[in-house]
C-alpha cells in the first residue's frame, strides 16, 4: 500500500483493488497514479478546507464520490457540474454501505460530518475528518463540555475497532489539548499506522506528540511527517 499525504487533512492511498482519495481540495495537484483502478473519492463534510465542488473535475469514469450527507447539491449544481448521480453515494453517520470493492462505515463527527472507516479486502482504513476531541479555551465550558459528550459517544463505537491505516486530526491550534483527541483514537482503536493530519502546516506538533509520556506505547507507529506530497509505502 503507498500512501500520499497531499496535505491539510487530504491523502492519496493506493492499493492493489483500488484507489482512495480523501479530503483532496484542489489545493494541490494529485500525483500520478494508476487511473485504470476504480477511484473512490470521500468528503468528510462541507468545510472549505476538506471538501471542493472541484472534486468532481476528476471525471465520472472509473470515479465513486462519497459524500457526507450535509454536502449538498442541487439538481442546478448538480447539471452545471456535469455529475451522474449513479456515481455519487451522501451518507449520514451511522450507516454501512457496501459500495463497488469497499465497504463504508460512517461515524458522526462532533463538528460536522462523518468519519469514515473504509474495508477494501482485509485492509481497513480510518479517516476521522473533524472527529476530534475538541477543546478550545474560547468557548464556554458548557459549549465544551457538549462536544465532548458527542465525541465520546462516537469513539464508543470506535472502541476496539481494528485499522491498518488511521488519519487522526492533530491541531495546535488546541494549545495544551493539542493531542487529546489523537492519543484518544489510539487508546481506543487497535491502530497499526497512524498519520497526522489538520496540523495546518505545523508539522513540529508530531515531534511535541512523540516527546510527551501519554504517547509512550504508541508513538512508534505514528509516522513523521514533514512536508505536502511526502509519500509512505507500507
Amino acid at each position: 500500500m503507498k500512501i500520499t499525504f497531499l496535505y491539510h487533512s487530504a491523502f492519496l492511498a493506493e492499493l492493489p483493488a483500488c484507489n482512495l482519495l480523501f479530503d483532496w481540495t484542489g489545493e494541490r495537484p494529485l500525483p500520478d497514479f494508476d487511473r485504470t483502478k476504480p477511484l473512490y473519492v470521500f468528503s468528510s463534510h462541507h468545510h472549505a478546507d476538506h471538501y471542493t465542488p472541484r472534486i468532481f473535475s476528476l471525471g465520472m469514469d472509473h470515479v465513486t464520490y462519497i459524500l457526507a450527507s450535509c454536502i449538498r447539491l442541487s439538481a442546478k449544481r448538480k447539471a452545471g457540474l456535469g455529475i451522474d448521480d449513479r456515481c455519487i453515494y451522501r451518507l449520514r453517520a451511522g450507516v454501512t454501505e457496501s459500495i463497488g470493492d469497499i465497504t463504508v462505515t460512517t461515524v458522526r463527527s462532533n463538528d460536522a460530518g462523518v468519519a469514515f472507516l473504509v474495508r477494501v479486502g482485509e485492509t481497513t482504513l480510518f479517516h476521522a475528518g473533524d472527529l476530534n476531541d475538541w477543546y478550545w479555551s474560547g468557548e464556554t465550558e458548557e459549549w465544551n463540555r457538549t462536544i465532548k459528550q458527542v465525541f465520546d459517544k462516537s469513539m464508543k463505537q470506535l472502541e476496539s475497532v481494528a485499522a491498518d491505516v488511521a488519519f487522526l486530526p492533530l491541531d495546535g491550534r488546541l494549545g495544551e489539548a493539542f493531542f487529546w483527541g489523537f492519543d484518544r483514537f489510539m487508546k481506543t482503536m487497535h491502530i497499526k499506522t497512524a498519520f497526522p493530519m489538520h496540523c495546518w502546516e505545523d508539522f513540529s506538533v508530531i515531534s511535541r506528540l512523540k516527546e510527551l509520556p501519554e504517547s509512550a506505547g504508541y508513538r512508534s507507529r505514528v509516522m513523521d511527517i514533514v512536508h505536502d506530497g511526502q509519500v509512505f509505502k507500507l
